[in-house]
């Protein structure tokens, strides 16, 4: 056997490894990292323990958008309805969102009553009512289509 040298042959040794090791490197660090996922898994089912309602001040009425129920005030007694009677009238301009941590929203009505009052030139408008009806009847079946629910539902006796 006969050894060849070639001058600077170690030289050329170490760059081709550093070389190697630097592509090995970009290489894992492009197959390691995704994109960051937030939230629960798709399957996952989430029951919230805080639920989002419009309050409609002038009418005292709550609505759940993500079961669809309303829940209004007759004769002293909450009623919780998928629809509401002729005689309430719900107006868009008065309504807000709010948060609360329990399934039954009136449960901090008085403090619901305190805070949010409807315009001092308010107004019930029929057509806008009806409107407004509608609207959260669209709201809740485009939430019912975006996350089917399995199983029994927490938030509703429904």
């Amino acid at each position: 056997m006969i050894a060849v040298f070639v001058p600077g042959y170690r030289r050329v040794l170490r760059h081709a490894m550093l070389a190697g090791l630097v592509g090995f490197a970009v290489f894992l660090n492009g197959c390691v990292y995704g994109p960051p996922r937030y939230g629960p898994p798709p399957y996952y089912h989430y029951h919230p323990d805080v639920y989002d309602y419009y309050y409609y001040p002038g009418a005292h009425v709550y609505f759940n958008f993500t079961t669809g129920i309303y829940y209004y005030l007759d004769g002293g007694v909450w009623v919780t309805a998928r629809t509401l009677p002729p005689h309430i009238h719900l107006d868009a301009v008065n309504r807000v969102r709010i948060r609360v941590d329990s399934d039954r929203p009136y449960s901090k009505f008085d403090d619901h009553k305190r805070m949010y009052k409807p315009a001092p030139n308010y107004h019930m408008d029929p057509d806008a009512s009806r409107r407004e009806k509608e609207a959260n009847q669209r709201w809740y079946q485009d939430y019912k289509k975006a996350y089917p629910k399995s199983g029994k539902r927490r938030d509703s006796g429904y």
